[in-house]
């Protein structure tokens, strides 16, 4: 755990988590992983360890809820993407 708080307060992490909510930048991972991911580790720290989020208590329950946002925000913007590619693709036909 010490070393996750580490990274977490690190100057790098700071950078990637500032360039990450940027509406412009799309991480260079595949959605699938990041829906692995939630489901595989986040949900089974958070969901699936109820003790441990009570523990935790509203800071554990915040996480949850900035990690899903984090996701959705993250989809929502590879959809975006999509959606300007296909605008460009019709327009560049007519």
């Amino acid at each position: 755990m010490t070393a996750s708080r580490e990274a977490m307060l690190s100057q790098q992490f700071a950078a990637d988590f500032h360039k990450l909510c940027q509406m412009d930048y799309i991480p260079e991972i595949d959605i699938s992983y990041i829906k692995k991911v939630k489901v595989n580790f986040i949900d089974e720290i958070l969901t699936n360890n109820p003790e441990g989020v009570a523990r935790l208590g509203t800071a554990g329950r915040l996480l949850g809820s900035w990690i899903d946002g984090v996701i959705e925000f993250t989809i929502l913007k590879h959809e975006v993407v999509v959606l300007r590619l296909k605008n460009k693709r019709v327009i560049d036909k007519i």
